[in-house]
């Protein structure tokens, strides 16, 4: 398979149609959170927001694989019904073509999962997983920059007991120390983001070579073999 991994859109619409315009060219595309911007005083409300997304999934022409990060969740209150809260605006976008959260499924040898934020990673089976999450696990290049460290340790747990070959997918830290880790038998990767650019920072991966090349940053980095890298 070849696989385009992109994340932390934070609505730049732009980088949407970009992502839908290329998802052709790929087996499937993994999009690994904050697909909205909540914080900052973004000009468009987060619910509005929500719904532009759910409209461009509706019409995404691949096959994609996204989970929520921070930004794209909110605790329900219960008081009122709110069936967007926790995740649920992105999971009522979900059809056969289009996996968001709870997402487990086997293809071409691999498990995909996605995993909600806020909760731990749950993987059942032999095969190697491509795991979607948006925070990195905890303590490694790609979970921190020069001054902060927020990787996930419920993450870096999980992936601790995954098969080996396993992929693991995320975001978060926009300006990591280096976009691939090894962690364990597993290969873990975050583009990270370069908010200036025209296009997402994105990385492809292909899992029968099993190279994996980095472009962003106004710069491209492979192919490098993932199973070298350390």
């Amino acid at each position: 398979m070849r696989l385009l991994h992109v994340t932390d859109f934070h609505f730049r619409e732009p980088w949407f149609h970009w992502l839908a315009a290329q998802s052709t060219n790929y087996d499937a595309c993994c999009l690994t959170g904050n697909m909205l911007e909540m914080f900052l005083g973004s000009r468009i409300g987060v619910r509005t927001q929500a719904r532009w997304v759910r409209d461009w999934l509706r019409e995404f022409p691949g096959q994609l694989y996204a989970c929520t990060g921070n930004h794209d969740w909110w605790p329900s209150d219960h008081r009122v019904v709110d069936n967007d809260a926790d995740g649920g605006w992105l999971r009522k976008a979900a059809r056969e073509s289009v996996m968001v959260d709870g997402t487990c499924v086997l293809r071409d040898g691999y498990r995909f999962v996605c995993c909600p934020w806020a909760h731990a990673p749950v993987v059942e089976g032999e095969e190697p997983a491509v795991l979607l999450v948006h925070a990195p696990p905890l303590a490694t290049p790609i979970s921190s920059d020069l001054g902060r460290e927020v990787g996930d340790p419920d993450v870096a747990a999980a992936v601790g007991n995954l098969p080996f070959g396993s992929l693991v997918l995320s975001g978060h830290i926009h300006d990591p120390r280096r976009w691939h880790a090894r962690l364990v038998g597993a290969w873990c990767f975050n583009p990270g983001v370069d908010r200036s650019a025209a296009i997402p920072n994105h990385i492809v991966i292909d899992t029968v070579t099993k190279e994996a090349t980095f472009r962003g940053f106004g710069r491209e980095i492979g192919p490098m073999r993932w199973a070298e890298a350390d």
